[in-house]
C-alpha cells in the first residue's frame, strides 16, 4: 500500500496550490520591489530637488560668492557679507516643514546642521565621511546614497559640491533622512500590496482548493465504486453528483454504469434465457430472507419445471427446445414485474419469489400465470409447440434458506408425480 502523501488524493491539490502559491508570492515580490523602487526614486528626486531650492534660496537671501575667513584661531564661511557657521535659521525652518536634515561643510567640515548629537548638541565641526569626500569633494560630483553612516545614523542622502565663482570646491551641502523613516514610508506605501497580494492568494487558494476537493471527491467516488464492483457488489450505485458532471469524469461515470450493466449479464443472468442465473437466484434469495427476518416482510418461493420438456427435445430438437424455454422464461419474467424475481435454477427449472406478499395471494398470481402458460402456443417451422408447467410453492419462514427452497421442491416433485400441469401448496 502507497504511503498516504503519494497518494493522488493529496499530491492533486498540492500541485495546484504550490504554483499558485509560488506565482502570487513572486508577483507580490516583484510588485513591492518595484514600488520600493519607484518610492526610492520619487525620494531621491525629492532630496535633489529640495537641495537645488535650498541652494537657491541661499543664493537669493545672502547675495553674494562663498568663501573662507580665516583668523588664524577660527575658520568662517561666508556667503556674501553673511557668516554661514552657527547660522541655523533657514535650515531649521526647511527642517521643520519637510522633515530633512541639512548640513553645509566647509570642505569636510560641518559649519551648520540640523543634526543633533547623542547629548542633544548640535554635529557642528564633525567629519564627512570617506567615501563622500571621495565622490563629492574630490570628484566634484553630487551623488546620492541610499545608505550612509552620518554620526553612528544610517541617512538615505544627498551630496552636491559648492562652488567659488572662480569654480574652486569650497564644501558641500548635505541634504538627507534617516533610512529608518524613509524604509517606514516604503513600507506604509507597500503594505496595500503585501495585503493585496495575500488576500488574492488565500481566495485563489481556497477557489482552488475547493475546486480540487470536488475533482478528488468524484475520483474518490469512482475509486469506491470501481472497488465495491471488484469486490463482487455489481448492484452498488455510483454516485449521482459524478454522473451529472459535464466533464470527462462524468463520462466515465456513465461509462462505468454501462460496464456495471453488461457485468451484471455476464454475471449473474442465464445467457440463454436472460433471467438471473442460479448464483444470482441464491442471493437474492438470501436478501430476501435476511429482509422478512429484520422487518417481518413475508415472502413466497415457488420452484417451477416444464413439463414433459425432454420429449420436446427428442421431437422437434435442442433449438425448440432452447426456443421454447427461452419464450416461457420471458413470460414468467413479465408476470414477476412489480411481484419480486425469477431465475434459472437449473435446466427447464425455475425459482421464482414473491416479495411482500402472503401465500394466498402468491397462489392466486400463480394461477394466472399457469393460465398463460398453457395459452401459450410457441411456433417452429410448420409446428405449434404447446407445453405446460409444474409448480411448487411455499411460504416463507424462519427456517433456514435451503429449507425452505427444499419444501419448495419437494411440492413441485409431488406434482409432477400426481399428473404435472398443477401447482401444489400448503392449504390456506
Amino acid at each position: 500500500m502507497k504511503p498516504r502523501g503519494s497518494s493522488f488524493f493529496w499530491v492533486l491539490p498540492k500541485m495546484n496550490m504550490l504554483p499558485l502559491i509560488l506565482l502570487t508570492l513572486v508577483l507580490t515580490m516583484f510588485s513591492t520591489f518595484q514600488f520600493a523602487a519607484s518610492i526610492n526614486v520619487e525620494a531621491k528626486n525629492g532630496l535633489v530637488n529640495l537641495c537645488h531650492a535650498v541652494v537657491t534660496l541661499y543664493d537669493h537671501v545672502y547675495e553674494g560668492d562663498y568663501y573662507v575667513i580665516n583668523t588664524g584661531y577660527d575658520t568662517y564661511m561666508m556667503k556674501g557679507d553673511h557668516m554661514l557657521n552657527g547660522d541655523f535659521t533657514i535650515i531649521d525652518s526647511i527642517k521643520e516643514k519637510t522633515g530633512v536634515d541639512i548640513s553645509i561643510f566647509y570642505q569636510d567640515t560641518r559649519v551648520t546642521t540640523t543634526i543633533q548629537m547623542d547629548n542633544g548638541t548640535r554635529a557642528m565641526g564633525t567629519k564627512a565621511n570617506d567615501m563622500v569626500i571621495e565622490d563629492v569633494l574630490k570628484g566634484r560630483q553630487p551623488h546620492f546614497y541610499s545608505s550612509t553612516m552620518v554620526e553612528g545614523v544610517r541617512y538615505f542622502s544627498y551630496y552636491e559640491p559648492l562652488y567659488t565663482s572662480d569654480g574652486a570646491c569650497i564644501g558641500m551641502i548635505f541634504l538627507g533622512k534617516p533610512s529608518a523613516e524613509v524604509e517606514r514610508l516604503v513600507f506604509a506605501s507597500i503594505r496595500p500590496i503585501i495585503l493585496f497580494g495575500i488576500l488574492t492568494m488565500l481566495i485563489a487558494c481556497f477557489v482552488t482548493t475547493r475546486f480540487s476537493n470536488k475533482l478528488v471527491n468524484a475520483i474518490r467516488k469512482t475509486k469506491s465504486f470501481l472497488e465495491t464492483i471488484s469486490e463482487g457488489e455489481l448492484h452498488a450505485q455510483f454516485d449521482e453528483d459524478v454522473l451529472r458532471r459535464k466533464d470527462e469524469l462524468g463520462e466515465m461515470g456513465h461509462c462505468l454504469i454501462d460496464m456495471q450493466k453488461s457485468l451484471q449479464e455476464l454475471v449473474e443472468q442465464d445467457i440463454l434465457t436472460g433471467l438471473y442465473n442460479r448464483r444470482s437466484g441464491e442471493n437474492l434469495l438470501r436478501r430476501t430472507y435476511e429482509n422478512f427476518q429484520k422487518e417481518g416482510t413475508p415472502f413466497c418461493v415457488a420452484i417451477g419445471d416444464i413439463d414433459h420438456f425432454k420429449s420436446v427435445n427428442d421431437t422437434y430438437g435442442h433449438e425448440c427446445g432452447d426456443i421454447a424455454l427461452a419464450r416461457i422464461a420471458e413470460q414468467i419474467k413479465r408476470h414477476m414485474q412489480g411481484r419480486g424475481f425469477v431465475a434459472r435454477w437449473g435446466g427447464e427449472e425455475m425459482l421464482l419469489v414473491y416479495d411482500n406478499m402472503q401465500l394466498e395471494k402468491a397462489v392466486s398470481c400463480m394461477n394466472e400465470l399457469l393460465e398463460e402458460i398453457r395459452c401459450q402456443r410457441i411456433a417452429y417451422g410448420d409446428s405449434v409447440i404447446h407445453v405446460t408447467m409444474t409448480f411448487g410453492i411455499t411460504e416463507g419462514s424462519a427456517k433456514k434458506v435451503e429449507h425452505i427452497v427444499r419444501d419448495a421442491d419437494a411440492k413441485l416433485y409431488e406434482g409432477k408425480n400426481s399428473g404435472r400441469n398443477q401447482i401444489v401448496y400448503d392449504t390456506f
